[in-house]
């Protein structure tokens, strides 16, 4: 059962006295949206006009600015804290949010768990460009949100880029009751049943990918499942009902555009269709049953909804499934896609030349993605190192070390010494997580810069042919 907002606050503190706690004036519980909602392209020029100027510093960036590719399974990107605005701020991005969704989405993105108390106060806010002259991205980032505002990009990317959307309601339980985004699930559950066994059979697939790894492939890619041109045409239809479900959360205008792309495209028919019987992460099986865990993709679209635990979804459609979102500066070209075995080479790389260490480790299963062939911009590096994780360094002693990371320095021939201390440059999730199971018992560790950023000067300097060769750790 999903507690209610009311419940809330009755469990807590109550509606009063939060609506009266606050920081220097600012109530903890958010405006509410104005009864007459303006166009959301003006409200985007009243809330840039509105920053003062040390707002303005934290939430403003070049529309080029690499956090404007940024995507996570909806955490704060960066930018400024909307709390800490001027209480008109706070209510014109209120009403900027509504305004970039439809009825429906107003009564799913505001209603999110977590986001039902404190609202617009527990989310960061980034403005890429100006909305007074060009184009311009809202960026709105926080609990199981990465809500995009202002429309179609420069790069003719629906919604400016991949839209990630979540709820915790139902956690753990089938059919994830409460969840405000149940009828996504109810639609794509309806559509895999429409399927024939042999179907059916095709389209589930074993183990689902990384969440995060949501880039447009293009024509070369490689897509899970069942050809929905394929089907039966009561199967299309549940198809392109499932679609118009998750596209129903926004603007007419936006949804319009990313619908247009899909037509462009082929429409949904050009999309295959997977379900799968367990999460990236592991945790419950489908079994027989149908699976909470569903993809449409296609060259220049995907829809990926996640409901294992509970939901993280994600959104990507783009006119033109060869050019995907890539912003910032230009770092190199790569010559092959890199999976998520290379992408974990070229961190490790990253790490090594950054500290020097004996050994570097990055733990595949924190692979967010792919990285593409061809031209990498800084966007990309973003958004393949999502996390937005720090360089570590630690030692630890040969006696000490965990057996993966002994099988990682007899891997490359080298013999581990008991009484020898080795330097080993990882994360600081990995240092703070796996340290005791994958690492060992850490002697001393030493916080370093953004691994993203080493990533960015690293790549910018060595290229990216030699994170294919297989010797960079």
């Amino acid at each position: 059962m999903r507690p209610t907002r009311r419940q809330i606050l009755k469990w807590g503190l109550g509606a009063g006295a939060l609506a009266g706690i606050g920081l220097g004036g600012r109530r903890l519980l958010p405006p509410r949206a104005s009864a007459h909602l303006e166009p959301a392209a003006e409200l985007a020029r009243r809330l840039y006009d509105g920053l003062d100027e040390t707002a303005r510093a934290a939430v403003c960036f070049g529309y080029d600015h690499p956090l404007r590719q940024y995507h996570n399974r909806g955490v704060d990107t960066g930018g400024g804290w909307a709390f800490f605005l001027g209480s008109g701020a706070r209510q014109t991005l209120v009403d900027l949010v509504h305004a970039g969704l439809s009825e429906k989405g107003r009564a799913r993105v505001p209603e999110q768990w977590v986001s039902q108390i404190f609202g617009i106060h527990l989310t960061r806010l980034a403005i890429f460009g100006d909305p007074h002259a060009g184009p311009y991205q809202v960026l709105v980032t926080g609990p199981h949100l990465n809500l995009r505002l202002g429309g179609r990009n420069r790069e003719g990317v629906a919604f400016g880029g991949p839209q990630v959307y979540g709820d915790q309601a139902g956690n753990d339980e089938v059919g994830l009751p409460g969840n405000v985004y149940r009828e996504q699930l109810v639609r794509g559950q309806r559509f895999f049943a429409s399927l024939t066994p042999g179907e059916r059979e095709a389209a589930r697939c074993p183990k689902a990918p990384v969440q995060t790894d949501i880039a447009l492939q293009g024509a070369a890619g490689r897509f899970d499942g069942v050809a929905v041109a394929n089907l039966g045409a009561r199967s299309r239809q549940r198809a392109r009902d499932a679609v118009d479900e998750i596209l129903s959360t926004y603007a007419a205008e936006d949804a319009a555009y990313a619908r247009e792309c899909l037509r462009r495209n082929g429409g949904v028919d050009a999309l295959r269709a997977a379900d799968y019987a367990v999460d990236h992460q592991g945790g419950r099986s489908a079994g027989n049953g149908p699976s909470q865990i569903y993809r449409f993709e296609g060259p220049a679209a995907l829809f990926y909804f996640r409901g294992e635990p509970h939901l993280h979804a994600f959104m990507n459609v783009g006119m033109d499934g060869e050019r995907p979102l890539s912003v910032g500066e230009v770092l190199a070209e790569n010559p092959a896609l890199l999976d998520r075995p290379g992408v974990k080479r070229l961190f490790e790389g990253v790490l090594r030349g950054e500290t020097g260490a004996d050994i570097a480790y990055y733990h595949e299963e924190s692979v967010a993605g792919r990285l593409r062939a061809g031209t990498i911009r800084s966007g990309d590096i973003y958004s393949l190192e999502s996390w937005r994780n720090r360089v570590a360094v630690l030692e630890i002693r040969g006696q000490d070390m965990a057996d993966p990371l002994r099988a990682a320095f007899a891997a490359r021939g080298d013999r581990v010494e008991a009484a020898s201390t080795y330097r080993v440059a990882t994360t600081d999730y990995a240092a703070d997580e796996l340290a005791e199971s994958v690492l060992g018992r850490v002697a001393s560790s030493s916080p370093g810069r953004p691994l993203r950023d080493a990533a960015i000067d690293w790549i910018r300097a060595q290229g990216l042919a030699s994170a294919h060769s297989g010797g960079l750790v």
